[in-house]
């Protein structure tokens, strides 16, 4: 469905008019948002300092989808996970992560 949105929104991570879509999972980090469309793709909002939040989204088959500070995180299908944005703690590996995962979790500096 359409995501509703609400609070700060100085860089567009959380539009008062919500989102228009067919999503199936949300995720919030510091100034950037994440929405998993039921086609396995992900739309992104606001910052993209760190490249977390890429204004054409990420495509992909995904599953789920999480927001760290300035990095984020998405489970394929497969179970692997892809990572971007902030990486400075080794947080976000460029290369994601190999494995067969069922959930994920971000954090400030750390996933």
């Amino acid at each position: 469905g359409s995501i509703a949105c609400w609070g700060r929104n100085l860089h567009g991570q959380a539009p008062p008019a919500g989102v228009d879509g067919d999503f199936v999972a949300i995720a919030a980090g510091e100034f950037h948002s994440l929405a998993l469309q039921r086609d396995g793709n992900i739309a992104c909002l606001g910052s993209n300092n760190d490249g977390q939040a890429p204004p054409d989204g990420i495509q992909g088959d995904f599953v789920a989808i999480a927001a760290g500070a300035n990095h984020s995180l998405a489970i394929r299908r497969d179970g692997s996970i892809a990572c971007w944005g902030a990486n400075g703690q080794g947080q976000a590996p460029p290369d994601g992560i190999q494995g067969d995962f069922v959930a994920i979790a971000a954090g400030y500096g750390h996933s």
